[in-house]
């Protein structure tokens, strides 16, 4: 037994006397993963068209079409003409469902005829972040329409206007 104990004080006096080393290096593992979507995609249905207007004998109407319905209003003078296709802009907005997108309208654009113009301020019946139905894995859609409304004074020159304006849809 007394060897034993010498044995395990050697063993410890051997230890105590090993100086210690730091660690030099160490490592760690990280996963990776990534979650493939589906293009965002807009597509137009329908052009904003205002129809036939009659403009004010005095004065500056109003001409509005609504972002709800396909129905223009005039007021103040200015006349809106009854049996020509009247409509808001109408878009589809496709991709990946239950994605967060943003939605950009412009607030107004202008339709020209020559050197003149009219500004037609825009409004869209879904807010600049909105989210596409449907779950992740599936498709998504969402239906986007656009009204205006312009100001018209009895002194526009007669004749066509057109304009463009350009929505434009991102993912979050």
């Amino acid at each position: 037994m007394k060897r034993i104990l010498l044995t395990s004080g050697a063993i410890l006096a051997a230890a105590l006397s090993t100086p210690a080393f730091a660690q030099d290096s160490d490592s760690a593992d990280a996963d990776g993963s990534t979650t493939i979507i589906q293009p965002l995609t807009i597509t137009k249905d329908a052009d904003l068209s205002f129809g036939r207007i009659v403009k004010p004998s005095s004065g500056t109407g109003t001409v509005t079409i609504a972002d709800s319905a396909d129905t223009v209003s005039a007021g103040s003078g200015a006349v809106a003409l009854t049996g020509i296709a009247t409509s808001r802009a109408k878009f589809t907005i496709d991709g990946e469902g239950a994605q967060g997108i943003t939605i950009t309208v412009p607030a107004s654009f202008d339709l020209e005829n020559g050197a003149e113009s009219i500004t037609v301020t825009l409004d869209a019946d879904r807010p600049a972040s909105d989210t596409l139905d449907g779950t992740l894995g599936g498709d998504g859609t969402r239906a986007l329409n656009v009204g205006g409304s312009f100001s018209l004074p009895d002194d526009a020159v007669t004749g066509e206007y057109t304009g463009q304006f350009t929505v434009t849809v991102a993912y979050n």
